[in-house]
């Protein structure tokens, strides 16, 4: 049954299909906001009336989210009861109320405003939520009886649908960033392995409001019982597309990691894939890959770099360098050009891995760079605290881009550190 239809003995109001649709909208019982209070302005301008409204109705009360023009008589509230209102005969018939007169019409004498504050000539139409549910009411009211003519109903109506395409926009929003959290999500390890006496701590900041999925990723994850693969990188672009990559990239990795333990070879693995699968694919994508290996003499990491932002080491005196040699992005040469480099981690080193969302991150001109991301791997204290460990250093950094910027990242951003404590 189409939920805007309906008959004067079906009572609608109350249905949980329709209160369900209310909740899901959002504006119910939140302040005034500008998109709203426009038309209301609009329509109480142009139609010369003392109030115009748009109302959020849930099963028992309205809920005046925008009124332009307040009648004398009005009572000083921003919700008024459902019972006795106008609203539950177009909630129950789905058309809209339109009466010159509410002194005339005895079912209608009960309303609250056309008791208490005198406004008698009423034209009020559905308001729909995105799923077709009346949710609301948009009108207007005066104090005198009023022939409503063709132009002033055609306005209202238009107006009405205006309200109702604002509630379906930024409900297709909300759902919309809701979904491409839930798949930028999915695309992260739901947890971070560790080696005996190793820390890995990793954080990801999506850009803006996060409604949209982006290509930033890192993964951990166990290549045996000593071992483990790191692995942070970026895919060019957003959207569906950049998941897809993302996706293929996850899988590809763990299962060449499954076979092998040299990164130029797991991310060659990765790049004929790109190639192969995706061959009409604008898509590329920059990473660095890490094989942590326990041993008898330490902590052995080999690196290797694929277009990638560069790998910081940053040694127990509070040195800060570039760790491996720079191969080309994957997805775009048969040939990328990958090599990789060994060392060794000591008591008190960290490395930090991270895509250009942080060092291109800016203040108008300003970009953070690398300069400034060296100096502050360089001044975090990793030795006083027994709770200072990778933790430290991603949330630090983190911390100190959105300070640089002042709000929001305009780029995702992905950190990831792993630091051998000192011995104590």
């Amino acid at each position: 049954m189409d939920p805007r239809s309906g008959s004067a003995s079906s009572d609608r109001v109350g249905a949980a299909d329709r209160l369900a649709a209310v909740r899901a909208t959002g504006p119910l019982d939140t302040d005034p906001e500008e998109p709203f209070d426009r038309l209301t302005r609009l329509a109480a301008t142009i139609l010369d009336v003392p109030l115009a409204f748009a109302t959020m109705i849930n099963g028992t009360r309205c809920y005046w989210k925008s009124v332009a023009g307040v009648p004398e008589k009005a009572p000083p509230v921003r919700q008024t009861p459902l019972d006795g209102s106008i609203f539950r005969q177009m909630i129950n018939t789905g058309q809209p109320v339109v009466t010159p007169d509410a002194t005339r019409e005895t079912p209608i004498l009960g309303d609250v405003l056309v008791h208490a504050a005198g406004l008698v000539a009423w034209a009020a139409f559905p308001v729909h939520g995105p799923d077709g549910h009346i949710v609301g009411a948009f009108g207007a009211a005066d104090a005198r009886p009023r022939p409503w003519t063709p132009r002033d109903l055609a306005l209202l109506h238009t107006l009405a649908q205006a309200v109702s395409g604002e509630i379906s926009l930024r409900h297709a929003a909300a759902t919309a960033t809701a979904l491409a959290r839930t798949l930028q999500e999915s695309l992260l390890p739901p947890d971070i392995p560790e080696l005996p006496g190793l820390r890995v701590s990793a954080r990801y900041r999506p850009a803006g409001e996060g409604a949209e999925v982006l290509g930033d990723f890192y993964d951990v994850f166990s290549t045996g019982r000593t071992s483990l693969g790191v692995v942070l990188g970026d895919v060019a672009g957003k959207g569906v597309e950049a998941a897809k990559i993302t996706a293929l990239a996850h899988y590809t990795i763990r299962a060449a990691a499954s076979r092998t333990h040299d990164p130029a070879a797991i991310l060659n693995q990765l790049n004929t894939a790109l190639l192969t699968q995706h061959p009409d694919s604008e898509r590329f994508l920059s990473a660095a890959y890490l094989a942590v290996q326990e041993s008898r003499r330490g902590r052995t990491v080999v690196v290797c770099s694929a277009g990638h932002t560069p790998v910081l080491l940053r040694r127990r005196d509070r040195t800060v360098t570039e760790v491996g040699a720079h191969g080309l992005v994957l997805g775009v040469f048969e040939n990328p050009e990958l090599t990789t480099t060994r060392l060794r981690l000591r008591p008190g080193d960290t490395l930090l891995l991270y895509t250009d969302g942080v060092t291109e991150a800016r203040r108008g001109r300003d970009q953070f760079g690398d300069e400034r991301l060296r100096a502050l791997l360089a001044s975090i204290d990793t030795a006083t605290a027994s709770t200072a460990t990778a933790d430290t250093v991603t949330a630090a950094v983190e911390a100190a881009v959105l300070a640089h910027t002042g709000g929001p990242p305009q780029d995702d951003i992905a950190i990831l550190a792993i630091h051998l404590p000192q011995r104590t």
